[in-house]
This record gives C-alpha cells, structure tokens and sequence, in this order.
C-alpha cells in the first residue's frame, strides 16, 4: 500500500468533504462525553448482554452520531461511507489471504514444514522448531485455524519428547498470535493500517523487528521455562488429536485437496513468503530504485491486493493442480475459507464506521486534542487505549480498529513518517495482544484443548500473551524515540 500523505485515516477520502465542517457544534467538553458514554455503551452491549461486535459497534456509532448532531437523514451516508472507506482493499487482501492458507492446510504443506523442522532441529529443540513452524504458518493463516492444524503435531511432538505439552505449545501458539496480531495480511495490522494511513511494508517490516524478539522471549523462553515446570502431559481423547473441522467448518486434514505427493519445502517455503516478499520490495522501490517502467513493474507487483492476488494463484497451481487436485476441489477449498472470514470482515468494517462518526461530528478532532495535551507520547497513548479495549472486550480485533480511529487525528497533528506511522501501529496491535483472559477466544481455545484449568491458563496463555505485547511495544517506542531524534 502507498504511502497515503494527506488521506483521511479512514483510508481513501470518502470522508474528507467532512473534515472542515464537522456536523456537530457542540462544545469539545460534551462531544468528549458522548464518545466516553458511547464506549461505555458498547463495553456493557459486548461485555454484559453478550450482543454481537458488529452489531454492538453498529449501534453505538448510531447513537454517537445522532447524540453529537448528526441529523437522522445524513447519518446512514456516514455509516456507509465508514463501512465502505474501510474495508475497500481490506476485504480483498484478508480473503485472498484466506484462501491461501487454506490450500496451505489442505495440500499437507503444513506437514512438510512441521516434518522437516523437526528433523533439522531435533527433539531436544521441539519446541523451537514447532514455533517456527508456527511463526512462517502463521504469515497466511489466522490464529483459530492455525491452532487446530498444529494440535496434532503439538500433541505428537509433546508424547514422543516427553516433554510438558505446555512446553511445545505456547512457541507454536504465540508464534500464531504474534503473526495475528503484527503482519499483514491479517485484519488486524491491515485495518489498523488503513485507518491510519500507514504503508502495509512499513507495517510488516515493523511487525517482523518488533514481533520476532517478541516472540522469542515471551512465547518460546517464556513457554520452555513455564512449561517445564507446569510438567503437564499431551492430553488424550480430545477431539483436537485428529481435528476434522476447523473453526467455521470444512476439513483440516491434510491431502483434502491433492491427490498425490505433497509439495516439497522449497514450494511451501516460496508460496508462504512471497506476498510479504513482495510487499516489502513494493515499499522500497521508490528508494532504491529510479524513476522509470522497473520501479513502475515492481510497485505494481508488491501492492498488497496484486501481491496476494499472485501468491494465491500460485498456490493454486503448485499446491492444487501439481498436485493432482481438480480445479473443482481447489473451488470448494477457496468457498470454504470465506466462511470464518466473514464476521471478521464485519467487525473491522463496524470499527471503519466508528471511526468515520468520530471525524464526522468532530469528536475525534476533540479527544486528539485532549490526549495531545498530555505529556505522554502518542506511541504510549496508541498502547494504552488499544489494552484498555482489550482488557474490556476480549477481541485483539476489535481492540485495535476501534482504537485506531481514536488516534487518528493524533497522526495527521504529528506529521509523522511512514515508518512512524507503522510503529504506531505496532503499539495497537501490542496493546490488543496484553492481558488475554476470560472474555477472549482464544483463553477458551487454549484452555480446552491443553486440558487445563483456568488457573493455569492465567499463568501460561495470559502471560505469554502479556509478555508478548509488552516486549513488542518497548521495541516499537525505543525505535520511534530513535526516529524522532534523526
């Protein structure tokens, strides 16, 4: 993605004829106590009675608009315009991404990769080879999914080293969390991205430099050592030995889509890293290259919705049609990954809508000039709002695109760099990581299929994920420190 200069952090201007006359005019004081109750509004909808995200944000943001001026004939324009803006290129990148790790789960890669780590690093370094597994696995595939492709090789790993299975599990899991949380082309960083105008390359080479130290010391040192102590054994009898469905539905057994050999380690190794390979050319182009038809070519190529567009049909014909596959199973394969992707789509569009109420009415202008006035950095802000929402809702998702919009305007007061930007960015998704605990997905996920209690999810899943994010956020504030002093 370009750098967006002087765009609207919802991403592509919709909602700039807005900007110099917000429909509000209401004092800062009580837009302020709008945006506040509106928040509140949503903690008790998601927390207490349970309503859906989408439709808990679709509300509030109704609410918010009407309450700071919005008339009731302008406001399903703005809520359209909000939807819209924010999932315009989006909704293409995380689709194409899901069909990419679904030929990636159903062609047996991710058995080649899981095989050929383990044989390189050996039994006595499981649980760094099972991370890594899970940290290249995880560049694709989304969290939930790639949880339950990797129990089978946790749970083997974890029998035949003798080791705690707490042990091998949380360098897999973290690396799939990290990976969630930092690196497109998952929803998180890439709406985030877009609402901020930052460049998906800026992103992903931040999310690599802040996320792969992040993952070394609070999933892979943290979980060996807490793992070992836990000493608890690989469960038997769960459904997760031999998982048949993934989350949403459809098969997660590998070979569902090929009917020969699966692909050898050069192939996955090739079809996983090169939409982030091509990105990351994409970003520097303009820097290493002149002005001319090479540096167009490359730009066009590594623009995230072109990169992922030719590493999916790549993956079609390497890990399908090379294999054997039909193009009929390889259609069903790509349906069957829409599915989970939906309501992800849904709530990162709702977070998009907030945000375009908050610039509409002028409430945004109004908070980023309250939290402007402190002495805190904006990259600390960024930090401590997303882990504030986090705490509060649970979703790493949602905390980050609803507090992306929050800082926006804090973006555009600071003139920031690109590269600025993309660690802004960083500390959201670092915020939205901290404190997993029992209104989150994946402490339920974790909690079930390690088969333990809540105590001891507290101790190993909820402090990985803290340390996690915390470690990514010190590095991401000490490099923006750097960047503001050169």
């Amino acid at each position: 993605m370009p750098a967006r200069g002087n765009e609207t952090p919802l991403g592509n201007g919709l909602l700039a004829a807005h900007e110099a006359a917000p429909a509000a005019s209401l004092p800062p004081w009580a837009l302020l106590l709008i945006v506040a109750g509106g928040i509140a509004l949503l903690l008790v909808l998601v927390v207490k009675v349970k309503l859906h995200a989408f439709v808990a944000l679709l509300l509030v943001s109704g609410v918010v608009g009407l309450a700071a001026g919005i008339s009731p004939a302008e406001l399903p324009a703005v809520l359209e315009d909000g939807m819209g803006s924010t999932l315009g290129e989006i909704a293409i990148i995380v689709a194409l991404g899901a069909m990419l790790g679904r030929m990636m789960q159903e062609s047996g890669a991710a058995g080649v990769l899981s095989e050929r780590l383990l044989a390189a690093f050996g039994e006595k370094r499981a649980p760094l080879a099972v991370g890594l597994t899970a940290l290249v696995f995880g560049i694709p595939v989304f969290f939930d999914v790639g949880f339950i492709i990797l129990l089978p090789l946790i749970y083997a790993v974890a029998r035949r080293s003798g080791r705690s299975v707490i042990t091998i599990a949380l360098p897999a899991v973290g690396g799939l969390a990290i990976m969630h949380a930092v690196l497109p082309p998952h929803p998180g960083p890439v709406a985030a991205a877009s609402l901020l105008g930052a460049s998906l390359g800026w992103v992903a080479v931040m999310g690599l430099v802040c996320g792969l130290p992040a993952w070394f010391f609070g999933a892979y040192v943290f979980g060996v050592k807490i793992g070992d102590r836990l000493g608890i054994p690989a469960p038997a009898g769960l459904s997760g030995d031999e998982p048949d469905e993934a989350p949403g539905g459809g098969s997660t057994g590998g070979g569902a889509v090929t009917t020969q050999a699966p692909p050898s380690l050069g192939t996955t190794v090739l079809v996983i890293t090169l939409p982030v390979v091509l990105i990351m050319l994409h970003t520097f182009a303009a820097l290493v290259l002149p002005e001319g038809p090479v540096r167009s070519a490359v730009e066009f190529i590594g623009a995230p919705v072109v990169a992922l567009t030719v590493a999916t049909l790549l993956s079609f014909w390497v890990l399908g049609i090379r294999g054997g596959a039909s193009m009929a199973k390889i259609e069903k394969a790509a349906s069957a990954s829409l599915g989970p992707v939906a309501l992800v789509l849904l709530v990162t569009g709702a977070g998009g809508i907030f945000g375009a109420v908050l610039e509409e009415t002028g409430a945004g202008r109004a908070l980023a000039d309250l939290l402007g006035a402190t002495a805190l950095p904006l990259i600390v802000l960024a930090f401590l709002i997303a882990t504030a929402l986090r705490v509060a809702l649970g979703s790493k998702t949602v905390a980050i695109v609803t507090t992306a919009p929050i800082v926006a305007p804090l973006i555009q007061q600071n003139a920031l760099s690109q590269p600025e930007i993309a660690l802004v960015v960083i500390a959201i998704a670092a915020g939205g990581t901290v404190l997993s605990h029992v209104n989150d997905s994946g402490f339920w996920l974790f909690n079930r299929y390690m088969d333990i209690d809540i105590k001891t999810t507290l101790k190993s899943w909820t402090m990985m994920e803290t340390l996690m994010g915390t470690f990514a956020f010190l590095i991401a504030a000490a490099l923006s420190g750097v960047l503001a002093l050169t």
